[in-house]
This record gives structure tokens, C-alpha cells and sequence, in this order.
């Protein structure tokens, strides 16, 4: 029986919490090409968020100093099990490693064991500055002389940065193609995104082209895929009862984009690929 590991990576508000008990609620009722084989140990990270859906509200943050992992025994169609650890831990973290260019023990234990990688990355969310120079202009002056925004950076540049860092740290580095883990990139919160019939990598280029080409230039075909994610399918929020989101269960509201264009509603999918069991 294979121990696969894998690396969540996703900052604040990149739609973990929400994709980790959807992912959770599909497996035990509504599975795809991944199921449970056994019930988890632990499943209170899990039951909270899915509690939370099955009401018609969004779950709660994850709190920052989080950190754990959830183990899940998985088989998929063709009969193989898996235990699968499911990381849980704050989006800050994250951005953490990148302010202070230090990494815990936990996220190097992380790294160094992971076989793949799960990005999330909320395109909504993440800031650009098309007009570098006018932007870096109006960073460095707030109108007072001061440099209150220096600090801000542009997505695409934060994102190749921390990747590089995380490579580095993951002791597999930037110079073979073939060293790098497998990597699926989930765009996340895809129904705030206009996609104009557009692939998922096409979106992920046209919002961050820089994250785009340096994911092109460092892993395989065979070894990426960039998927859309719609974890709810739809806007909840901490106080909201939403009845048909509660009359027709969780278990059946979400959905991906294919890498090829094709809307799934198999929330395990990207897992699967990543765990090539696909």
C-alpha cells in the first residue's frame, strides 16, 4: 500500500478550507474517481467545514497557527488504495515564507516528502500592476513622501518568487524539468472568473502571464495540469441560509474545469490526476 503526500499550497481566502470538506463530503456521499475505502480517525477538521455547507454558510477561517493533517484512505476505480495526508493549516502561513524567507519544520518536512503539489490560486484575489512604472510611482508616494505600499508586489512576481523558494527548500531546484514534483494548479473561486471559453492554462496566462510561463519552463506537460475550481459553485458567506444550497446537499454543488475544457462534477478529479490515479 502506497503513502502518497502532497503539499497544499494556497494563501488566505484561496478557497482550502471549502475545497478540503467539499472534497471530504464527495468521497464519503457522492464519490468519483476516487473514494473512501475506510473512515478517517480524525475527521473533526473535515466535519466542521462540511456542518457549516450543510446549513448554507461559509466555514470559518482556518485560524492561523493551524496546522494539521488529515489522513485519508482512498482506492480508486481500478481497485489500488492510497493513504492520502491532507494537510490543513492558516493561508498566512504561507505568505510568511515569503516575508521572512524562512521556512518551518513543518513545511520542510512537507516539501521534502510531498510526491505532488496542489496550488490554489484565487485570481480574484491576487493583485497586478499592468503599468509597472505608473504603479511603482504611486507605491513609492502616498502623498506624504513616504513608502506606506513600497511592500506590495505584483502577483506574478510573488508567485514565481515564493515557487523558486519552495523548489529550493524542496531540494529539487530549478535546472531539470524532470526533477520537479507533479504539480496541479486549481484555479480557484472559477464562477468569479470571466473564462470567455477560454482553458484553464489560457486564463491562468491571461491574468498571471509570468506564473504561467515560469510553471511552462519548469515542469513537463506530463507533469502539470491547471484546472478551474468551483469548490461551492456558487457565492456563500458566514451568514447566509442559502435553501437551495441546503436542499440539494453539498455533496452535489461544486465542479471543475478539465484542463481540456470540460466542466466535471468529480471534485477528486485534480487529486486524481496528481495521484496518477486518473
Amino acid at each position: 500500500m502506497s503513502t502518497p503526500e502532497i503539499v497544499l499550497l494556497g494563501g488566505s481566502y484561496s478557497g482550502k478550507t471549502h475545497y478540503a470538506g467539499q472534497l471530504y463530503g464527495r468521497l464519503l456521499r457522492n464519490p468519483g474517481l476516487l473514494e473512501l475505502r475506510d473512515t478517517p480517525a480524525d475527521l473533526s477538521a473535515l466535519e466542521e467545514v462540511l456542518h457549516c455547507l450543510e446549513n448554507g454558510h461559509a466555514a470559518g477561517h482556518t485560524s492561523v497557527g493551524t496546522w494539521t493533517d488529515v489522513l485519508l484512505p482512498l482506492k480508486d476505480k481500478r481497485g489500488h488504495t492510497l493513504d492520502l495526508r491532507w494537510p490543513d493549516y492558516g493561508g498566512e502561513q504561507l505568505q510568511t515564507v515569503f516575508t521572512e524567507r524562512q521556512v518551518t519544520e513543518n513545511w520542510r518536512a512537507q516539501l521534502r516528502q510531498a510526491e505532488g503539489w496542489l496550488l490554489l490560486i484565487r485570481l480574484r484575489k491576487e493583485t497586478t500592476y499592468p503599468d509597472a512604472l505608473a504603479e511603482l510611482a504611486k507605491r513609492l508616494d502616498d502623498g506624504n513622501g513616504t513608502t506606506a505600499r513600497a511592500g506590495a508586489w505584483d502577483a506574478n512576481a510573488r508567485w514565481v518568487e515564493l515557487l523558486q523558494m519552495l523548489l529550493h527548500v524542496a531540494g529539487v531546484g530549478t535546472v531539470s524539468r524532470r526533477e520537479q514534483p507533479r504539480l496541479a494548479v486549481l484555479l480557484s473561486c472559477y464562477d468569479e472568473v470571466t473564462a470567455d471559453d477560454l482553458l484553464p492554462e489560457q486564463v491562468l496566462a491571461k491574468h498571471l502571464p509570468l506564473v504561467a510561463a515560469f510553471i511552462d519552463s519548469l515542469w513537463t506537460p506530463d507533469a502539470r495540469s491547471i484546472w478551474g475550481l468551483s469548490a461551492l459553485g456558487r457565492l456563500l458567506e458566514p451568514t447566509s441560509d442559502d435553501e437551495n444550497f441546503i436542499i440539494q446537499g453539498p455533496e452535489h454543488q461544486g465542479w471543475v474545469v478539465t484542463p481540456d475544457g470540460q466542466k466535471d462534477s468529480d471534485l477528486s478529479r485534480p487529486l486524481a490526476w496528481l495521484l496518477e490515479a486518473e
